[in-house]
């Protein structure tokens, strides 16, 4: 009898209040949370994912706390490269408090990011998005040869990569960063080999095509610049080298003012090219000039 009292009074309690901490994390569905939004960060869309044509929808699990901050984060789903600039977006989303009976409590929710290029209806044909898609694992190998300073493969695949750009092609959708790399990367390469006039021409081209598709505030318009004045400079063209280096200065100044949560990455790169600039400057004389950038390199 005491056994069987004891059933009973066990299955007369409220197992969920016993059993769950009153922390615990309520779930509320997607579009009541969104409705509490108070910030609401745009995911930056990867260049080098764009340039790759790569696009879908990353699932989010999260956890917000009664502050209405997200407290916890996981990566349910969704395309690999597209999954970090998911979840920097989300870490500084902010949300009214969720309430139970009055009280701020802490509350889980999934969140569909999607990350799209093409408008509906529009795209790439079926040869331009197998181009574009042949165009990344070839210029991961550009890349990993020039950062081993391999002429040899660095031409090679830098060539490789900048054909499937131009066969990838110009699409109303895309904002062709992959064309712009590649010429880039190609012209990298052609410094690399020592064949600085023929480099020049490449990284022409890649500010022409930086001018049509990017922002003076992006920090990818710097690059192409930076590039063209190590072409210039190995040519003996010091003017041209020391204007091109400060538009790529001046570039990701902006950048840093426009997104000040990549101020860290972008600094570094600024601090490499203001050391760079002073370099030059101490080579025509212009000590003074170039213990300036030094400083301000110093500094980031």
């Amino acid at each position: 009898m005491r056994l069987a009292a004891l059933l009973i009074a066990v299955l007369a309690l409220d197992l969920t209040a016993v059993t769950q901490p009153a922390d615990y994390p309520r779930p509320v569905d997607e579009a009541t949370a969104r409705k509490k939004m108070l910030e609401h960060a745009e995911p930056l869309y990867p260049p080098i994912a764009r340039a790759a044509r790569v696009q879908g929808t990353v699932e989010i699990a999260v956890v917000i706390n009664p502050a209405g901050k997200i407290s916890s984060e996981k990566v349910l789903s969704g395309p690999a490269m597209l999954q970090q600039a998911a979840l920097d977006a989300v870490r500084r989303w902010t949300f009214t408090p969720f309430l139970l009976k009055g009280e701020p409590v802490t509350v889980s929710a999934v969140f569909a990011i999607p990350f799209q290029i093409d408008k509906p209806g529009e795209g790439p044909t079926k040869e331009q998005e197998a181009a574009a898609q042949a165009w990344f694992p070839v210029s991961e190998k550009c890349r990993n040869a020039l950062q081993a300073s391999d002429p040899g493969d660095a031409l090679n695949y830098c060539k490789q990569a900048l054909d499937f750009a131009i066969k990838a092609g110009d699409t109303n959708s895309s904002n062709q960063l992959g064309l712009l790399l590649s010429h880039q990367y190609y012209g990298h390469a052609l410094i690399l080999d020592g064949k600085p006039e023929e480099a020049l021409g490449e990284e022409i081209t890649a500010v022409e095509e930086s001018k049509k598709w990017l922002k003076e505030t992006d920090e990818e318009y710097a690059m192409p610049f930076f590039w063209r004045a190590m072409a210039e400079a190995r040519l003996g063209q010091a003017d041209a080298t020391f204007a091109d280096l400060q538009i790529a200065e001046e570039t990701i100044r902006r950048a840093i003012v426009h997104l000040p949560e990549m101020k860290k990455p972008y600094s570094q790169t600024l601090a490499s090219i203001l050391r760079t600039h002073a370099n030059f400057l101490d080579q025509v004389g212009r000590s003074e000039e170039a213990a300036t950038l030094r400083t301000e390199a110093d500094s980031l």
